[in-house]
Protein backbone atom coordinates (compact mmCIF):
# COMPACT_ATOMS: atom_id res chain seq x y z
CA UNK A 1 0.00 0.00 0.00
CA UNK A 2 1.19 3.49 -0.91
CA UNK A 3 1.55 5.93 2.05
CA UNK A 4 0.33 9.18 -0.37
CA UNK A 5 3.07 11.37 1.03
CA UNK A 6 5.13 13.58 -1.80
CA UNK A 7 8.82 12.64 -1.02
CA UNK A 8 12.11 14.52 -1.98
CA UNK A 9 12.71 13.47 -5.40
CA UNK A 10 8.79 13.78 -6.18
CA UNK A 11 7.66 10.18 -6.13
CA UNK A 12 4.66 9.37 -4.07
CA UNK A 13 5.02 7.25 -1.46
CA UNK A 14 7.17 7.07 1.84
CA UNK A 15 10.81 7.89 2.08
CA UNK A 16 11.50 4.42 3.48
CA UNK A 17 9.62 2.65 1.02
CA UNK A 18 11.73 4.30 -1.59
CA UNK A 19 15.18 2.96 0.10
CA UNK A 20 13.45 -0.25 1.04
CA UNK A 21 13.28 -0.69 -3.07
CA UNK A 22 16.32 0.74 -3.94
CA UNK A 23 18.54 -1.52 -1.32
CA UNK A 24 16.38 -4.67 -2.18
CA UNK A 25 17.40 -7.55 -3.82
CA UNK A 26 14.89 -8.20 -6.47
CA UNK A 27 11.85 -5.63 -7.30
CA UNK A 28 8.46 -5.88 -10.02
CA UNK A 29 7.82 -2.68 -11.35
CA UNK A 30 4.85 -2.11 -13.32
CA UNK A 31 4.79 0.21 -16.25
CA UNK A 32 1.88 1.83 -17.93
CA UNK A 33 2.20 4.97 -20.19
CA UNK A 34 0.02 6.79 -23.10
CA UNK A 35 -3.62 6.11 -21.12
CA UNK A 36 -4.91 9.58 -22.66
CA UNK A 37 -7.68 9.98 -20.77
CA UNK A 38 -8.77 6.26 -20.74
CA UNK A 39 -8.81 5.84 -16.77
CA UNK A 40 -10.77 2.50 -17.06
CA UNK A 41 -7.84 0.75 -18.27
CA UNK A 42 -5.38 2.31 -16.03
CA UNK A 43 -7.49 1.43 -12.84
CA UNK A 44 -8.08 -2.40 -14.48
CA UNK A 45 -4.00 -2.86 -14.66
CA UNK A 46 -3.44 -1.18 -10.94
CA UNK A 47 -5.98 -3.23 -9.59
CA UNK A 48 -4.83 -6.58 -11.13
CA UNK A 49 -1.20 -6.32 -10.80
CA UNK A 50 -0.57 -3.62 -8.42
CA UNK A 51 -0.23 -5.76 -5.27
CA UNK A 52 1.93 -7.70 -6.62
CA UNK A 53 4.28 -4.83 -8.00
CA UNK A 54 7.11 -2.67 -5.70
CA UNK A 55 6.78 -0.02 -8.10
CA UNK A 56 4.48 1.96 -10.64
CA UNK A 57 6.06 4.17 -13.19
CA UNK A 58 3.92 6.36 -15.51
CA UNK A 59 5.63 7.40 -18.50
CA UNK A 60 3.27 10.13 -19.31
CA UNK A 61 0.13 11.26 -21.40
CA UNK A 62 -2.51 10.20 -19.64
CA UNK A 63 -1.43 12.44 -15.80
CA UNK A 64 -4.83 13.40 -14.58
CA UNK A 65 -5.67 9.19 -15.00
CA UNK A 66 -3.11 8.94 -12.06
CA UNK A 67 -4.94 11.76 -10.47
CA UNK A 68 -7.87 10.52 -10.84
CA UNK A 69 -6.83 7.19 -9.26
CA UNK A 70 -5.04 8.91 -6.31
CA UNK A 71 -8.38 10.90 -5.83
CA UNK A 72 -10.48 7.77 -5.53
CA UNK A 73 -8.13 5.95 -3.04
CA UNK A 74 -9.95 8.74 -0.57
CA UNK A 75 -13.02 6.82 -0.90
CA UNK A 76 -12.03 3.51 -1.97
CA UNK A 77 -9.73 1.41 0.26
CA UNK A 78 -8.93 -1.62 -2.21
CA UNK A 79 -7.94 0.63 -4.76
CA UNK A 80 -5.94 2.24 -2.44
CA UNK A 81 -4.26 -1.21 -1.17
CA UNK A 82 -3.77 -2.12 -4.97
CA UNK A 83 -1.70 0.83 -5.06
CA UNK A 84 2.49 -0.22 -5.12
CA UNK A 85 4.13 1.25 -2.35
CA UNK A 86 6.15 3.87 -4.75
CA UNK A 87 4.86 5.87 -7.76
CA UNK A 88 7.10 7.57 -10.06
CA UNK A 89 5.77 9.35 -13.24
CA UNK A 90 6.74 11.75 -15.76
CA UNK A 91 4.55 14.33 -17.51
CA UNK A 92 3.99 13.79 -21.79
CA UNK A 93 3.70 15.90 -24.45
CA UNK A 94 0.07 16.05 -23.67
CA UNK A 95 0.38 16.66 -19.70
CA UNK A 96 0.62 19.79 -17.52
CA UNK A 97 3.55 20.18 -15.10
CA UNK A 98 1.26 20.00 -11.93
CA UNK A 99 -2.03 18.35 -11.01
CA UNK A 100 -4.34 19.28 -8.27
CA UNK A 101 -6.16 16.52 -6.12
CA UNK A 102 -7.51 15.64 -2.88
CA UNK A 103 -5.05 13.65 -0.27
CA UNK A 104 -4.37 12.59 2.71
CA UNK A 105 -3.30 14.72 5.44
CA UNK A 106 -0.14 13.87 5.01
CA UNK A 107 0.30 15.06 1.93
CA UNK A 108 2.02 18.53 2.40
CA UNK A 109 -0.91 21.33 2.67
CA UNK A 110 -1.55 23.85 -0.30
CA UNK A 111 -1.13 27.62 0.64
CA UNK A 112 -4.33 29.90 1.75
CA UNK A 113 -4.41 31.68 -1.07
CA UNK A 114 -4.55 28.07 -3.31
CA UNK A 115 -7.86 26.34 -4.09
CA UNK A 116 -8.86 23.56 -2.20
CA UNK A 117 -6.43 20.18 -2.74
CA UNK A 118 -2.94 19.53 -2.92
CA UNK A 119 -0.78 19.86 -5.66
CA UNK A 120 1.38 17.36 -7.34
CA UNK A 121 4.04 18.82 -9.91
CA UNK A 122 4.86 16.37 -12.66
CA UNK A 123 8.67 16.62 -13.81
CA UNK A 124 9.84 15.88 -17.49
CA UNK A 125 12.08 13.49 -15.52
CA UNK A 126 12.82 11.00 -13.18
CA UNK A 127 15.64 9.06 -11.81
CA UNK A 128 14.78 5.74 -9.54
CA UNK A 129 16.80 3.41 -7.86
CA UNK A 130 14.83 -0.11 -7.49
CA UNK A 131 16.91 -3.25 -6.71
CA UNK A 132 20.82 -1.62 -6.87
CA UNK A 133 19.52 -0.35 -10.23
CA UNK A 134 19.10 2.80 -11.82
CA UNK A 135 15.87 3.72 -13.78
CA UNK A 136 15.80 6.58 -15.87
CA UNK A 137 12.06 7.62 -16.92
CA UNK A 138 10.74 10.36 -19.80
CA UNK A 139 7.90 10.26 -21.87
CA UNK A 140 10.29 10.44 -24.76
CA UNK A 141 9.32 13.23 -27.30
CA UNK A 142 12.27 15.40 -25.93
CA UNK A 143 14.59 12.48 -26.77
CA UNK A 144 13.15 12.04 -30.48
CA UNK A 145 12.15 8.62 -29.60
CA UNK A 146 9.83 8.04 -32.40
CA UNK A 147 13.07 8.65 -34.96
CA UNK A 148 15.80 6.04 -32.36
CA UNK A 149 16.33 5.55 -28.79
CA UNK A 150 19.76 6.56 -29.11
CA UNK A 151 19.60 9.88 -28.08
CA UNK A 152 17.68 7.96 -24.42
CA UNK A 153 20.13 5.82 -24.17
CA UNK A 154 23.02 7.79 -23.85
CA UNK A 155 21.15 10.41 -21.71
CA UNK A 156 20.83 7.05 -19.51
CA UNK A 157 24.73 6.36 -20.07
CA UNK A 158 25.50 10.10 -19.15
CA UNK A 159 23.60 9.94 -15.72
CA UNK A 160 24.56 6.27 -14.97
CA UNK A 161 21.51 4.67 -15.55
CA UNK A 162 20.94 1.14 -16.53
CA UNK A 163 17.60 1.13 -17.60
CA UNK A 164 15.71 3.78 -19.79
CA UNK A 165 11.53 4.04 -19.94
CA UNK A 166 9.89 6.05 -22.43
CA UNK A 167 6.50 5.94 -24.21
CA UNK A 168 5.22 8.41 -26.49
CA UNK A 169 5.56 6.26 -29.67
CA UNK A 170 2.62 3.59 -28.46
CA UNK A 171 4.68 1.02 -29.56
CA UNK A 172 6.35 -1.72 -27.06
CA UNK A 173 9.84 -1.81 -27.14
CA UNK A 174 12.24 -3.42 -25.58
CA UNK A 175 16.28 -3.71 -26.79
CA UNK A 176 19.86 -3.35 -25.13
CA UNK A 177 22.54 -1.57 -26.12
CA UNK A 178 25.52 -2.54 -24.26
CA UNK A 179 24.69 -2.50 -20.93
CA UNK A 180 21.73 -0.10 -21.23
CA UNK A 181 17.97 -1.87 -21.83
CA UNK A 182 15.45 0.59 -23.24
CA UNK A 183 11.91 -0.12 -22.64
CA UNK A 184 8.54 1.34 -23.92
CA UNK A 185 5.27 -0.69 -22.25
CA UNK A 186 3.40 0.31 -25.22
CA UNK A 187 -0.04 2.74 -24.96
CA UNK A 188 -2.84 1.43 -22.66
CA UNK A 189 -5.45 2.37 -24.86
CA UNK A 190 -4.18 3.71 -27.91
CA UNK A 191 -1.73 1.71 -29.72
CA UNK A 192 -0.07 2.11 -32.78
CA UNK A 193 2.42 0.23 -35.69
CA UNK A 194 0.19 -2.99 -35.36
CA UNK A 195 0.61 -3.56 -31.66
CA UNK A 196 -1.90 -4.18 -29.13
CA UNK A 197 -2.97 -1.95 -26.12
CA UNK A 198 -0.86 -3.14 -23.26
CA UNK A 199 1.97 -2.56 -20.75
CA UNK A 200 4.90 -4.32 -19.21
CA UNK A 201 6.29 -5.54 -16.08
CA UNK A 202 9.89 -5.06 -15.54
CA UNK A 203 11.83 -8.17 -12.99
CA UNK A 204 14.96 -6.80 -11.79
CA UNK A 205 17.00 -8.95 -9.71
CA UNK A 206 20.81 -7.94 -8.24
CA UNK A 207 21.98 -11.76 -9.31
CA UNK A 208 21.13 -11.43 -12.72
CA UNK A 209 23.16 -9.15 -15.34
CA UNK A 210 19.97 -7.75 -16.75
CA UNK A 211 15.75 -7.22 -16.42
CA UNK A 212 13.57 -9.64 -17.61
CA UNK A 213 10.59 -7.40 -19.25
CA UNK A 214 6.85 -9.04 -19.40
CA UNK A 215 4.28 -7.48 -22.15
CA UNK A 216 1.30 -7.62 -21.46
CA UNK A 217 -1.96 -7.51 -23.66
CA UNK A 218 -5.54 -5.46 -22.62
CA UNK A 219 -8.17 -6.34 -23.66
CA UNK A 220 -12.10 -4.79 -23.14
CA UNK A 221 -14.84 -6.56 -23.24
CA UNK A 222 -18.50 -6.01 -21.86
CA UNK A 223 -19.78 -3.53 -19.85
CA UNK A 224 -16.43 -1.70 -19.92
CA UNK A 225 -14.40 -5.11 -18.27
CA UNK A 226 -10.73 -5.67 -18.66
CA UNK A 227 -8.68 -8.84 -19.02
CA UNK A 228 -4.95 -9.11 -19.47
CA UNK A 229 -3.25 -11.92 -21.91
CA UNK A 230 0.65 -12.15 -21.50
CA UNK A 231 2.21 -10.97 -25.11
CA UNK A 232 5.71 -12.45 -24.85
CA UNK A 233 8.72 -12.13 -22.25
CA UNK A 234 12.15 -10.54 -23.49
CA UNK A 235 15.36 -10.66 -21.08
Amino acid sequence: MNELSLTAKGYLGSEEDAERIASAERASVMIISDTHGHYGVFEAIVREFGPQSDVLLFAGDGMWDVAEYVENVLENERLRDALPPLVCFVAGNGDGDSYRVGLPSGFPESSPEEAPGRTIPVPSRQVVRVAGSSILLVHGHRHSVDVSPEILVDSARALDCDVAVFGHTHVPFFEEYGKIAALNPGSAARPRGGSSAGFAVLQIDRAELAPRADFYIANQGLMGRYWFDSAYRQS
